[in-house]
């Protein structure tokens, strides 16, 4: 292949392939509810970077219990820094993959080169739909051996600590007072 054939195939992939859409985060336990039921395995990294993984017995606004090495754990939603649940990758987005970079190097058969002359109108299109098939069935393969291990909820970054100062004002006094806020 020519090498204004591999610019014309980056060129159509950069187009033709479908973005990745970034999956949405829960950022509150109210959030996860919709995420996670019990019986799930997820597995759970606290404030202090230590990860805990184990099978959810329960699930509130406000916390996350846990079977942990046989043992009940509690993990309230101030604690949880990222919780992540393997899960694997849907097979539509790999299919569009597939299709979208089989259909492009079809799509190169439409070019004129020293090397080989462009098809037909209706040969170019037969091998865009062949090529973008068989894309499509090896992306819809690759998506179903892969699963990854996803966070599904990330506590929202704190803000960097402030200092807060106010009058203090009464009969005879006068006065600041200084507040930290983490």
């Amino acid at each position: 292949m020519t090498l204004w054939r591999w610019a014309m195939v980056c060129l159509l992939l950069s187009a033709a392939v479908p973005q990745v859409q970034a999956q949405e985060l829960a950022s509150s336990f109210e959030q996860l509810l919709v995420l996670v039921k019990p019986g799930d395995t997820v597995s759970v990294t606290d404030g202090t970077g230590q990860e805990a993984g184990g099978t959810v017995t329960a699930l509130s606004s406000s916390s996350l219990e846990l079977v942990v090495a046989g043992s009940r754990r509690t993990f309230l939603e101030s604690e949880a820094r990222t919780i992540r649940q393997r899960r694997s990758d849907p097979v539509k987005n790999g299919a569009l993959w597939g299709l979208g970079i089989g259909a492009a190097l079809g799509l190169t058969s439409f070019i004129d080169t020293e090397e080989s002359p462009a098809l037909a109108v209706g040969e170019g299109l037969a091998v865009m739909g062949l090529m973008g098939g068989l894309g499509a069935a090896v992306g819809v393969g690759i998506d179903a051996i892969f699963r990854g291990n996803e966070v599904i909820y990330s506590r929202p970054a704190r803000t960097a600590a402030s200092l807060e100062v106010s009058p203090l004002l009464a009969r005879g006094r006068k006065g600041a007072l200084l507040s930290v806020v983490f």
